[in-house]
């Protein structure tokens, strides 16, 4: 007989949690399905010494065995092949409104938080998740990457950095990484560091590649700004990330590389082009960009990348300046034929960016804004793309053309794009002005449309909650499956369940 699990998840790609409930019509207790558990789903077995707590049911004219479980807050039953001893990884992309916010288990229960929206949506989220209120032991620590000074990815962090006042345990923080330019007040890319001239080109030098550069950079200025104060708020170091360093996790068959932002050498030292003589464009265009691998899946998680940046870092990937084939393909100049053979090298370029960039599922950059290269998106050639936007902005996010650029140039018969926005599930206000007349409303956790990824690198869900129950479903999930043949993950067509 195998030994009893104390901690167990459930398996792939869903499980039915079963348990008694009254019967609409005759008010009886009938044994029947009230929760869907999604793959990797934590799972805490009732155990009586060294074996489980069961009960046999009769269903469909045989006694079937049930193991009762914790799971998602309540007790129910499950069969003992749907729960698995293997942990899988978590990639949570949180709807923090109008920004980014992804949160990160690894199967060995690293955690790591990459942009925390400008709200509390995401210390919301981590606050229920980890039930800070009455929890017995603290949340485990968290690694922070901030991938640029856009208050849509970092303010946020404000919340989750203070102390919680009332409540039992409180988040740790362990490290903080950065794209190295740590942004001080000011319209001018000069904020940004100091600004040299190579060649015609702007660049930014004196990143804050280190804790003890971070700290005389904040210490530089009377008044900082929002930026440098929010990470203050965390005693955790700061050290900066960029193509070149060395993975940031690397265990087992997992590993966090990171592919931006590119630097380069500028009088013997790092430092990071300005693009469009613009602030926003530089500190946006160098987000920190990581490429997740687990087994054979690739996942690309890439801040708020532009086109410019997205040429940049096709250059550094392909050797070759696509911008400028680009320009000369528009030219009227260029004859047939050697329009022709810059299409070829523009197709060339792109298949070898694609040795470093391609990947699975990608976090479309920029929130689905029309600021991106078509190349970019072809080296990406993913066959998931999620997008992370909100209703309350002016930019209209995703744009029209984009989303359907992503289509034409993802891969697959069906390809994948998901929304934050879109996934929402309820309300994203209650009034609570009846119970507390100092408060008119309030944001409640069921607002995030979080769109959940759940993989062992071989098998994958892409999970969105549903609005409303039915039939015993409480997911949405889609499936992706690593194909042997193929030699690359297909999508599993959505099947109908029981």
């Amino acid at each position: 007989m195998p030994t009893a699990l104390s901690i167990a998840y459930a398996t792939y790609p869903s499980v039915k949690l079963k348990g008694f409930k009254a019967d609409p019509k005759t008010k009886k207790k009938k044994f029947g399905i009230i929760k869907e558990l999604i793959f990797g789903d934590y799972l805490k077995p009732y155990l009586r010494g060294n074996a489980y707590e069961t009960l046999t049911v009769r269903d469909r004219k045989e006694d079937v065995t049930y193991v009762k479980v914790r799971a998602r807050g309540i007790d129910g039953y499950l069969k003992e092949e749907d729960f698995q001893a293997e942990r899988v990884l978590e990639v949570n992309f949180v709807d923090v409104g109008q920004g980014d916010g992804c949160h990160i288990v690894t199967p060995d229960d690293n955690h790591f938080i990459i942009d925390a929206g400008a709200a509390d949506n995401m210390y919301r989220f981590l606050k229920w998740r980890f039930n800070l209120a009455r929890a017995k032991t603290s949340p485990p620590p968290f690694t922070v990457i901030v991938s640029h000074s856009d208050a849509d990815h970092y303010k946020g962090f404000g919340k989750i950095f203070s102390v919680t006042k009332g409540a039992q345990q409180q988040f740790n923080i362990n490290k903080i990484y950065h794209n190295g330019m740590v942004e001080l007040s000011g319209s001018k890319p000069d904020s940004l560091g100091t600004i040299v001239t190579n060649n015609g080109q702007g660049y930014v030098t004196d990143l804050c590649d280190t804790d003890v550069a971070y700290k005389k950079r904040a210490a530089s200025v009377a008044k900082p700004g929002l930026f440098i104060s929010t990470l203050n708020k965390s005693s955790a170091s700061k050290q900066s990330l960029r193509l070149g360093d060395k993975p940031i996790y690397d265990k087992g068959n997992m590993k966090m590389e990171i592919v931006g932002p590119a630097a380069e050498r500028v009088s013997g030292r790092d430092a990071l082009p300005v693009f469009d003589a613009n602030k926003g464009k530089t500190k946006n265009g160098h987000s920190v960009v990581i490429k997740l691998t687990i087994g054979n899946l690739r996942v690309l998680l890439g801040g708020d990348l532009n086109a410019e940046s997205e040429y940049h870092l096709l250059k550094k990937f392909s050797g070759t300046d696509v911008a400028n084939i680009k320009k000369q393909l528009k030219d009227n100049s260029t004859t047939d034929a050697q329009r022709k053979a810059l299409q070829a090298k523009l197709d060339q370029a792109v298949l070898k960016a694609r040795h470093t960039l391609e990947v699975d599922i990608a976090k479309s950059c920029h929130h689905g804004s029309g600021d991106f290269t078509s190349e970019f998106l072809r080296a990406l050639n993913p066959l998931a793309t999620v997008i992370s936007s909100g209703d309350n902005e002016p930019h209209t996010h995703p744009r029209p053309d984009t989303l359907g650029t992503i289509g034409k140039h993802s891969r697959g018969e069906r390809s994948l794009i998901f929304s934050t926005e879109l996934a929402r599930s309820g309300k994203e206000f209650v009034e609570v002005a009846k119970l507390n007349p100092n408060k008119k409303k309030e944001r409640v956790v069921t607002v995030y449309g979080m769109i959940n990824v759940r993989t062992d690198g071989e098998k994958v869900i892409i999970a969105q909650k549903l609005e409303r129950k039915a039939a015993g479903r409480n997911w949405d999930i889609h499936k992706l499956e690593w194909d042997k043949k193929v030699k690359q993950f297909v999508y599993r067509q959505f099947e109908k369940y029981e």
